[in-house]
């Protein structure tokens, strides 16, 4: 059964176009459109309402230990109002999913997972939990999330908390007041853009939706939907679950081995493979490209080198309203990801010319 968001009437209101995306009917885009939005949270703040992301707690005396044997990055690395990303792996290394969760306390960790995912990554958590003493809390339909992104996202949200956030660094997280509302704020984000994410009691929805907007007014702020989400992400170079991470993609072979850390002492599910990869290398790899010419390369479009040989496929494509030109993220044969190397699309029969670039294709830390 497809789900509705808890402000479903208020994205058709505000001139949404509707489409079903993860079980959802979602905002694919507002009346100005993908490109304006895009635009407006690079140079100035959107909105995004991602209350149909999953939202697990995980709670018990066993919980670190616990979420160590089950993520691939470092639980030792992170500390109380600090998160991490990681993934969830198959013994072979492929990706059950990835995350970001956050440590609430040594005994106390929220994860934030794909909607699509959810069904699958509570039964492989739960699976995975019968020898620990922990308790996973599926949060997901009791809590509304948001994320405000761009460069006036702290003068936007400063003014409606009880505590300050001028002091949150990126990847941390800590609990307030939004205009009475209790909120829990982290300096994450999915675009490449500064900016937060933020959750909330369902019931309190309309109001947090509400106040961000009338504060972002003086911004230029705009509601944003999925797809200035997705040119946004692919901008950054950022991984979507079931296009760079699949079960038959590792993360090192998605290009995200950072966070596969050897863990000496413990057996996290996919080690053995993982660190394999890392050090001696994969047959195949993510890299990003750019299309000379005229095309967009799609998801599951065929490469081809230039001698005519298949060599692998696209996960994600797009035109970038920033750089002005297509974008992307291939799966290539590894003797062909050299930054340069060219090869050619099958876009509709027609082979279009593309060049493996340096990723990300943008990043604010850098700018």
């Amino acid at each position: 059964m497809v789900k509705r968001l808890p402000l479903h009437t208020t994205h058709v209101e505000l001139g949404a176009k509707m489409i079903e995306f993860a079980g959802y009917i979602m905002p694919v885009h507002y009346e100005t459109g993908v490109i304006a939005e895009h635009m407006n949270v690079r140079e100035n703040i959107g909105l995004f309402d991602i209350s149909h992301m999953g939202e697990v707690l995980v709670e018990g005396p066993d919980a670190k230990p616990y979420l160590q044997k089950m993520f691939t990055n470092d639980l030792s690395l992170l500390y109380d109002g600090k998160s991490q990303y990681g993934c969830l792996c198959y013994e072979n290394g492929t990706t059950v999913e990835d995350s970001f969760y956050y440590q609430h306390s040594e005994t106390k960790y929220r994860l934030i997972i794909n909607a699509a995912n959810r069904e699958k990554d509570l039964n492989w958590l739960s699976k995975h939990a019968e020898k620990f003493n922990v308790r996973i809390k599926d949060m997901s339909n009791l809590r509304g999330r948001y994320a405000l992104q761009g460069p006036k996202s702290f003068e936007t949200l400063e003014p409606l908390l009880s505590d300050s956030i001028k002091n949150l660094q990126r990847f941390h997280f800590k609990e307030t007041q939004l205009l009475g509302v209790e909120v829990f704020i982290a300096q994450t984000g999915y675009t490449g853009e500064f900016g937060y994410e933020i959750s909330f009691e369902v019931a309190d929805a309309q109001k947090v939706w509400n106040s961000i907007l009338e504060s972002g007014k003086i911004y230029n702020i705009l509601p944003i939907g999925l797809g200035a989400r997705d040119t946004l992400r692919l901008e950054a170079c950022y991984s979507l679950y079931g296009h760079e991470l699949t079960d038959k993609i590792t993360p090192v072979e998605a290009g995200i081995g950072f966070c596969v850390k050897p863990k000496e002492g413990i057996d996290f599910i996919g080690k053995k493979v993982l660190l394999d990869q890392k050090e001696n290398g994969t047959d195949k790899k993510i890299v990003g490209f750019e299309i000379i010419g005229k095309g967009i390369g799609r998801e599951e479009y065929k490469v081809y080198s230039m001698d005519g040989e298949e060599i692998g496929y696209i996960t994600s494509g797009t035109f970038s309203p920033l750089l002005k030109k297509a974008i992307g993220l291939v799966l290539l044969k590894i003797e062909y990801t050299s930054i340069g190397t060219e090869f050619n699309i099958d876009i509709r029969g027609k082979p279009t010319k593309a060049i493996v670039a340096p990723t990300p294709f943008y990043d604010v830390h850098k700018k």
